[in-house]
């Protein structure tokens, strides 16, 4: 005759082989999860990169246009400068995120930094800018131009708008940022 006892022993190693099963697998998704996690913290990291690296280009492009004594030299392209780079006109379909247009010299300036230090940016190549010139003395947006003596405006003192815009890869290529400022200088 079979005793209880002996019909059981099967069952313990059935119900442990269950029990592993289980974890096993809520380890497997909990690995997932983890990959998942560090792989969208990896993104926004690349994200954060792209978008301070244009930020930086952005700034550097106000700083250098600041500086100017006068009213900035307008050129067709950039090709051949250095330190500041005005189109006469801004682009009418500024392609923002086509990092081969950033590259091309004619269009934009690399980031060198508004310092002589050495700035490390972390992204996959130099940040780049450009800036354009919007006008002189425009009307705002309640029809009223800002200078009012023609003879001021007729020497050319007042406000001249300028675009800035800035583009940057993150710490890969995968991810790009692009950012425009509207600037006024007065003169």
């Amino acid at each position: 005759m079979i005793t209880a006892s002996h019909r059981q022993r099967g069952a313990t190693l059935l119900i442990s082989l269950i029990l592993l099963l289980i974890i096993t697998v809520l380890a497997i998704s909990s690995m997932r999860e983890v990959t998942l996690e560090e792989r969208i913290v990896g993104n926004l990291r690349d994200q954060q990169a792209a978008f301070n690296g244009a930020e930086s280009a952005l700034r550097e492009g106000e700083v250098r246009l600041a500086a100017s004594i006068g009213p900035a030299q307008t050129s067709s392209d950039c090709a051949g400068q250095t330190e500041l780079c005005v189109r006469a006109t801004p682009s009418a379909s500024l392609p923002y995120l086509d990092w081969s247009w950033w590259q091309n010299t004619s269009n934009a300036i690399p980031y060198k930094g508004t310092t002589g230090d050495t700035t490390e940016l972390n992204v996959a190549s130099e940040p780049r800018w450009q800036t354009a010139l919007l006008g002189f003395d425009l009307i705002d947006s309640s029809g009223r131009v800002e200078v009012t003596d023609p003879n001021l405006r007729s020497r050319g003192v007042g406000p001249y708008y300028y675009e800035v815009n800035a583009s940057s890869q993150g710490r890969s290529t995968r991810t790009m940022t692009a950012l425009q400022s509207v600037t006024v200088q007065r003169y």
